[in-house]
């Protein structure tokens, strides 16, 4: 198991601690976390590719003039030796400046200046804490939603068709790496074939070799996740199929005796790795139609005797509502724009009530909140809240903005306080309500699920969900436990 991980580290590398990822927030750029935050990374992409372009040029002139010097020492060894002085002097010349001239021209140092052009982008290239939460990211998507690895790495989940390049063997192989470290040995095995399928048919497949990433080094990451979910028959497979390949090479001939025995012994495949987190189950069930609610419209204050509000019941006991076409799109639009700059890391309270940005995985988003002063808009918005539920926003918090990035979540949590004995509950007091307008329509998950009261509710643009966190004698209902699905395709962003 030891080798095992250290092959995978090597492939991979070790996540940092959560508490070392706080000392590093600084160099953690959050792409993965927000969708509408990965528009650098296209500009980078095309000043790099820009960059290399320019480089392959310098290295394809030079190459050129050094083919010019080849042509003419060869043109100096297939001439017949003379006595001719003439063709002697030219000899001479040729190999005393020439030939020093040569020298000196291969000893200077092009494509430097196209190298520390692209050194320059590395301040906004994905730091090691980005490359991580996007491939968690990955991770997430397929074990909630139980996707398919091969569909997957074509863009097709859910039955539906993302356009999006197809996955090489690389992209593939980095997926499987996350899953080993999980120990989802199973899913890693599925990525890893794939990568030794895509490796063969891609024509251009040597380029991996440059970086390690060769055949060869596809089947040890197999042999290793075969054995380590017990399929000791297929490692010994993948062995042999090595051998084939390279009979020279000690470590395939190391291996399969080893296996051979391992292989005599009746197979006994891990279980299925049973998941921690309540989000990932309650987000792939499909809860029943509650068929007793109804939808009507709102007439309970004087403005909505003149304008009342569609209003569709979810749940009647804790109240959940949503009420539709509450939002326009011009505002939409607007508070996107006004949000856009100033989205950060989401924070979530410690144990200790301590607020620091989160780095666990449990809320991936980036976020920010508008004090009610800041603009028009945000008056409105609160405006329409009180209208709708009849309490007063006075002391309310802020209006928060969220963005989710790739597998964008919000594990199960509750937005009230459950003990009176938090350092929160006396600071800010409890919330009695949440109320949460969507911004967007998300085609593939994203949906917020209560699980303990079989309901989900999918995105609808435009709309305000509404439900209570308190019984009525003001402590926490456990009932209004939520969670923010990880979004499969498409642009979530929410109040």
């Amino acid at each position: 198991m030891f080798r095992a991980c250290v092959l995978i580290y090597l492939l991979y590398g070790v996540a940092l601690s959560t508490e070392k990822q706080v000392e590093l927030s600084r160099v953690a750029h959050g792409y993965a976390l927000s969708q509408a935050h990965m528009l650098p990374l296209l500009s980078l992409r095309e000043e790099a590719t820009r960059n290399l372009r320019n480089y392959a040029t310098v290295l394809t002139k030079r190459l050129t003039q050094v083919k010019l010097a080849t042509k003419q020492l060869e043109d100096l060894v297939t001439s017949k030796p003379s006595s001719d002085t003439v063709a002697t002097f030219k000899q001479t010349r040729e190999f005393y400046v020439d030939l020093r001239k040569w020298l000196n021209f291969l000893k200077e140092k092009h494509g430097y200046k196209e190298i520390a052009q692209l050194q320059s982008l590395r301040h906004i290239m994905p730091t090691k804490i980005d490359y991580d939460e996007a491939l968690y990211g990955m991770h997430r998507l397929q074990s909630t939603y139980r996707l398919d690895p091969a569909e997957m790495s074509v863009g097709l989940l859910k039955g539906r068709q993302n356009r999006c390049k197809k996955f090489n063997a690389v992209d593939c192989l980095m997926v499987g790496s996350v899953h080993y470290l999980n120990e989802d040995f199973q899913d890693a095995e599925r990525w890893f074939q794939l990568a030794l399928e895509k490796y063969h048919r891609d024509p251009n497949s040597k380029q991996f070799d440059i970086f390690g990433w060769s055949e060869d080094f596809i089947l040890k990451l197999l042999i290793k996740a075969a054995q380590s979910s017990g399929r000791f028959k297929a490692a010994l497979e993948y062995a042999e199929q090595a051998l084939a390949i390279d009979r020279s090479h000690s470590f395939w001939q190391q291996q399969i005796p080893r296996l051979k025995n391992l292989s005599l012994t009746p197979e006994t495949p891990k279980p299925e790795k049973i998941s921690k987190h309540l989000f990932k189950p309650a987000c792939r069930v499909e809860y029943p139609v509650k068929k007793y609610l109804r939808c009507h419209l709102l007439f309970s204050s004087p403005f909505l005797q003149l304008a009342p509000i569609k209003v569709e019941e979810l749940n009647l006991d804790p109240p959940i509502n949503i009420y539709h076409n509450l939002i326009h799109n011009e505002e939409i639009v607007l508070i996107k724009a006004l949000s856009n700059p100033h989205l950060r890391r989401s924070t979530i309270y410690t144990s200790s009530d301590q607020l620091i940005e989160d780095f666990s995985n449990f809320r991936t988003s980036k976020s920010m909140r508008f004090k009610d002063s800041a603009h028009k808009l945000i008056k409105n918005l609160n405006q329409r809240v009180m209208d709708v539920t009849g309490l007063s926003v006075v002391e309310s918090e802020d209006l928060q903005i969220s963005n989710y990035g790739i597998g964008g979540h919000f594990s199960e949590h509750q937005d009230s306080v459950p003990s009176t004995d938090s350092k929160k509950y006396w600071i800010s007091g409890n919330r009695i309500i949440t109320a949460l307008y969507y911004l967007s329509d998300v085609e593939l998950g994203g949906e917020t699920v209560f699980p303990f009261l079989d309901l989900r509710v999918p995105t609808q643009k435009g709309s305000l969900l509404v439900w209570y966190n308190l019984l009525l004698n003001g402590t926490s209902d456990w009932r209004a436990a939520h969670i923010s699905c990880p979004v499969l395709m498409g642009d979530k962003w929410k109040p």
